[in-house]
């Protein structure tokens, strides 16, 4: 492991204070903040750079992913905060993939939650240690030790009960103890042995895009965490066969810098798309060499920076639970489906996958959502001409339209929506395909009348001379007939209606008449017919 005193790469390194325990860190650690929402994982964060990030702004790209780097007592540390909300497991599963350490937040009065599980899942797939953040511990009423229980029942070896996970309680309301987080970390990124990993062999760095959208004043731009090598403000960027110019480095306040390093969160700008969140791009000083790489050589750089995962037994079961249901679906034909077109606009990449994600599962048997078109920024008079081509409707998430496209959906009759929050979005899409689905009809019976004699006409056809039970029995009703109180299986409709000798349209209850049905079986006295109607539950 390298001495903080000899690091001459990582200056900010350097420093230290008599009063400060000294680390052996090899590289800036990238840590990943995780757990359920509303446990308070963004505000534990605020008030970390609150107290060591200067408050500042300068530029204008309006940041969506809170990807932040701070300097602790001379020690960089870079914090990626991954939404809580189940609609994000991708873009955590991404968070835990691409960090050294994960910080679990989880809320002393709330306790163990499903994103809370899904954390240390990821975790453990990602092979990373897990330091834990008791957050709220100002909050009456709680209950630590059973907090720490249901943690270790879900799979944490904490360190008071033998094991190597540390556990430190906060309030960040209250901002206590957050220096001795901030201490647990750094010790748990000394015991990591983390290391620089070695530059692409054809490029200068390596990348991976934590988030990119389309800025209405500087274009397309992306949020690059950097995973190995040095990158310059005059570097070629290479991703999917394309290559771009890099205009320039932005650290997380927007002020230009010349270079980035393994574990720095970079702003790039320059790009002539924006690019895929979860996607690997690699820098190079020229064109020619970044034209160079191809889609192979990245593969390939991927697999040299990240441990290759070997899938556990039960992973391998849901998978093959997973391709069953996935061979059964496939099983139905397009005509037993009906599809809610959708053109979806976001305001990130990161966003844009989440939200597509969580709309084609809000789907049942028969009524599913099929997402058309699909992009980043705001909605325009394209995407209202797509959903009006495709019969459609516009979503969008957190892309407030302007009044002139509002206006031309108006006119054309499409139904565009924007939400800010995406429970809200989940709610009113699931009510719209509930509204879709075939309706389910039930049989009410309106009438009945008892069978006391029986006529067979010279042509064969059976008349039920009956006495009106219940209701008034009305000419063309459906009907079906009770034997013994079983009912026979064939189903008819009244065709004819008698009221001694005169055709009548209607017969009250209590008075006699004669019915004949179609189509024409065998009724015995004794029967009962009983009139019906289809009423939609």
């Amino acid at each position: 492991m390298l001495k903080c005193s000899i690091r001459s790469n990582f200056p900010i390194l350097k420093k230290k204070t008599e009063k400060t325990k000294s680390f052996e860190i090899g590289r800036t650690p990238v840590i990943a903040v995780m757990g359920h929402v509303n446990h308070g994982k963004t505000s534990l964060l605020d008030v970390i750079r609150k107290t060591h990030v200067q408050e500042n702004e300068a530029g204008g790209i309006t940041q969506n992913t809170r990807a932040h780097q701070i300097d602790y007592k001379g020690y960089r540390l870079t914090f990626i905060d991954t939404p809580g909300h189940e609609a994000f497991s991708e873009m955590r599963s991404r968070g835990a993939k691409v960090t050294d350490i994960v910080m679990l937040v989880v809320a002393a009065d709330d306790g163990v939650q499903p994103q809370t599980k899904e954390s240390i899942k990821f975790a453990k797939m990602a092979k990373v240690p897990v330091v834990v953040a008791i957050n709220k511990i100002d909050v009456p009423g709680k209950n630590l030790d059973k907090l720490k229980q249901e943690l270790s029942s879900a799979g944490l070896e904490l360190e008071e009960y033998g094991g190597d996970v540390i556990i430190t309680e906060v309030s960040a309301k209250k901002e206590t103890n957050i220096d001795g987080l901030l201490e647990n970390l750094l010790l748990v990124a000394e015991l990591s042995n983390l290391k620089l990993h070695d530059k692409p062999e054809n490029g200068l760095a390596q990348g991976f895009v934590l988030e990119s959208n389309l800025d209405k004043n500087v274009g397309p731009v992306a949020l690059i965490l950097i995973q190995a090598g040095t990158v310059t403000s005059n570097n070629y960027l290479a991703y999917e066969g394309n290559v771009d110019k890099v205009r320039s480095l932005l650290d997380e306040k927007q002020n230009k810098l010349e270079t980035a390093q393994q574990g720095d969160p970079v702003w790039i700008t320059g790009l002539d798309r924006v690019l895929h969140t979860g996607e690997t791009v690699i820098f190079c000083e020229t064109e020619k060499q970044a034209k160079a790489i191809d889609n192979k050589t990245i593969e390939e750089q991927i697999k040299i920076v990240n441990e290759v995962e070997e899938e556990t037994e039960a992973e391998k079961n849901d998978n093959d639970v997973d391709l069953l249901a996935s061979l059964i679906n496939s099983a139905k034909t397009e005509e037993e489906i009906k599809y809610l077109n959708v053109i979806l606009k976001t305001s990130t990449s990161g966003t844009l996958e989440a939200v597509k994600e969580q709309l084609e599962n809000l789907d049942s048997d028969k009524v599913k959502i099929k997402v058309i078109l699909a992009g980043v920024g705001k909605i325009n008079e394209k995407d209202i001409q797509a959903a009006q081509a495709s019969y459609g409707i516009v979503i969008g998430f957190q892309v407030e339209p302007d009044k002139n496209i509002v206006e031309i959906a108006e006119k054309d009759k499409i139904l565009l929506k924007n939400y800010e929050i995406i429970y809200e979005m989940l709610d009113e899409l699931g009510e719209v395909l509930d509204s879709m689905e075939d309706p389910v009809h039930e049989e009410v019976e309106v009438a009945k009348a008892s069978v006391k004699k029986v006529f067979v006409l010279s042509n064969g056809k059976f008349v039920a001379g009956c006495v009106v039970e219940k209701g008034n029995v009305v000419k063309g009703y459906k009907v079906y007939v009770m034997r013994d109180e079983i009912r026979l299986e064939q189903d008819a409709k009244i065709v004819l209606l008698k009221k001694q000798k005169n055709e009548v349209k209607e017969v009250k209850k209590g008075e006699e008449c004669g019915i004949m049905l179609d189509p024409n079986f065998e009724i015995k006295e004794g029967d009962v017919i009983v009139c019906y109607k289809m009423e939609r539950v």
